[in-house]
């Protein structure tokens, strides 16, 4: 098992370090004080259609750090080389996340494009994709339900055949930014069909007459997820991502993507946390010597999540079945950072309880990350299923 990136990845690596250094970090401090908006990923699709001042201030220092890593080399980097992207491998991916991680900006090298829209075909490619890519486009991801929650399994949502077309009905909670997006990723089952069975993924484009935002929720992430309802709408068949019946691949790749990336995350954030701590400490003898064990610990099991993720990433490169490791990834990633914030909040005391003071801005981000992308419970379930799938032996000690 060989982490070891090649020479061409290393030089991106060391191009992100140097893009971090020179023009993320210097900006931290004004950052602190912008609207929560920022404070997640995917603000993008909201900031662009804000009147507010304020708000379209920072969007042009966002949009001029995006010009300056377009301009050198760093766009994309994940996007597939027929689609004009990088297509860098996944250790390639974690490496570039960890070096990005170093700031608390939510930047990006590139637009956001899910990950199963590669699966499009036909025209599709054209309405959806490309757009996506360019920046033209935005979409979300319809999978959570009232009833299901966590488990997509229990669906309830279904898309009814009806010659040519497919209707669907259904609620759905929880896709960020829906009431913003040009079309969703939207998961429905076929009537009759249980568990895993008969899910399909289908593009539905803002404005289908029976497709309609209910409400977005403000979260103590920043982020405002919505809830969608589809009463009796008809979804032509050409707009079916995939093949009928084989959503539940879908949703698990993008899931499981997104896991890696979460376990990422979360080593980056509590690496922060630990730096605001010592820095809060380091002129205190007695605070050093009180908290110096426990801060060793946390950044021995924080290594311990580093090599976890890059294994789990090695085995993806591999085309290896990763789903177990990208939930052990984001179970042991989002925990551990939960651990780690609490540790410093009682550490650092009342200062880090300001809105937006570094920990007090993780501490909202790492509460919500143990729950998107499936909860830590689901994770948990996850691991035992396999745990006892693959056999007893694996407990055996002698």
């Amino acid at each position: 098992m060989d982490f070891q990136l090649t020479a061409e990845e290393e030089s991106l690596r060391q191009l992100v370090h140097e893009f971090v250094l020179s023009e993320l970090l210097p900006l931290e401090p004004e950052f602190a004080h912008a609207p929560d908006i920022f404070e997640g990923s995917r603000w993008k699709s909201r900031v662009k259609s804000s009147p507010d001042p304020e708000i379209q201030r920072y969007l042009k220092i966002m949009e001029a750090l995006e010009q300056k890593a377009e301009a050198a080399g760093l766009w994309h980097l994940d996007v597939p080389k027929a689609y004009g992207g990088m297509e860098v491998s996944n250790v390639a991916m974690i490496a570039v996340t960890e070096e990005l991680e170093k700031s608390a900006i939510p930047f990006e090298f590139g637009n956001h494009v899910s990950n199963i829209l590669f699966n499009c075909t036909g025209e599709q490619i054209d309405k959806y994709l490309w757009p996506c890519i360019r920046g033209e486009k935005t979409s979300a991801f319809g999978l959570s339900e009232p009833a299901s929650g966590a488990d997509p399994s229990m669906m309830q949502t279904t898309a009814t055949p009806d010659g040519e077309y497919f209707e669907i009905n259904g609620t759905k909670m929880f896709p960020t930014f829906a009431d913003v997006a040009d079309f969703v990723q939207l998961f429905a089952r076929l009537p009759g069909t249980k568990g895993r069975e008969g899910v399909t993924c289908f593009l539905i484009d803002t404005g289908t007459p029976g497709y309609g935002v209910v409400r977005s929720i403000a979260t103590i992430a920043g982020t405002e997820p919505c809830e969608l309802v589809f009463d009796n709408c008809r979804v032509h068949k050409s707009q079916v991502l995939g093949q009928v019946g084989n959503g539940w691949a879908l949703n698990q790749a993008w899931l499981g993507a997104r896991r890696f990336q979460v376990g990422i995350h979360a080593h980056g954030m509590a690496q922060r946390v630990l730096r605001a701590v010592a820095d809060a400490i380091r002129e205190d003898v007695q605070e050093v010597n009180k908290y110096a064990g426990t801060i060793g610990h946390f950044l021995g099991e924080l290594e311990a999540l580093k090599t976890l993720t890059y294994t789990a990433s090695w085995r993806a490169d591999q085309k290896l079945d990763v789903r177990v490791d990208a939930a052990k990834v984001k179970l042991f990633g989002t925990e551990l950072a939960h651990k780690v914030i609490d540790f410093a909040l009682e550490a650092v005391g009342p200062t880090a309880m300001r809105k937006q003071h570094v920990i007090a801005r993780a501490f909202r981000h790492a509460r919500a990350r143990r729950i998107v992308e499936g909860p830590s419970e689901v994770q948990r379930h996850i691991i035992q299923r396999a745990l006892f799938r693959e056999g007893a032996g694996l407990l055996d000690l002698q």
